[in-house]
């Protein structure tokens, strides 16, 4: 995984934070294991915690609903995407910063790490460092 402050760094959500504001994020975090298969965030669901993929990979889905006409409505989970460790990547941010419900469901495609931040902290920590929460909320 190599130095966590420079993987930190490397998410868009924080890609302007300077060492001591890393640290302070840090500070906020919880490791998360998850093994295969399991999910991790469910479309539709309220969401008060945000995730960063340090190991792994999670493939990323929406429901679909398709009418075949008349009563056939047929139910599907549609694969957007695959995400992995290299990509940086931030899942559930807008649950977390704008109270909105999860956009898609998350599933762990392998074992996976990740970096947890409850909205709590999230809030706790932009209230009292106002300059660290608009570097994050602009980026």
């Amino acid at each position: 995984m190599g130095d966590i402050r420079e993987t930190v760094r490397k998410a868009s959500l924080f890609k302007n934070l300077g060492d001591e504001e890393i640290s302070e994020v840090l500070n906020i975090t919880t490791e998360k294991r998850v093994h295969q298969k399991d999910l991790i965030m469910q479309e539709g669901d309220e969401g008060s915690t945000m995730y960063m993929l340090l190991e792994g990979e999670v493939e990323v889905s929406k429901a679909l609903t398709m009418r075949f006409g008349g009563e056939d409505i047929r139910k599907a989970e549609k694969v957007l995407s695959t995400l992995r460790d290299q990509d940086h990547v931030i899942l559930g941010e807008m649950a977390l910063i704008a109270k909105e419900r999860r956009s898609a469901s998350i599933l762990a495609k392998t074992d996976c790490v990740l970096l947890e931040i409850h909205r709590n902290d999230f809030m706790r920590l932009i209230e009292s460092k106002p300059a660290l929460g608009v570097k994050v909320l602009l980026n």
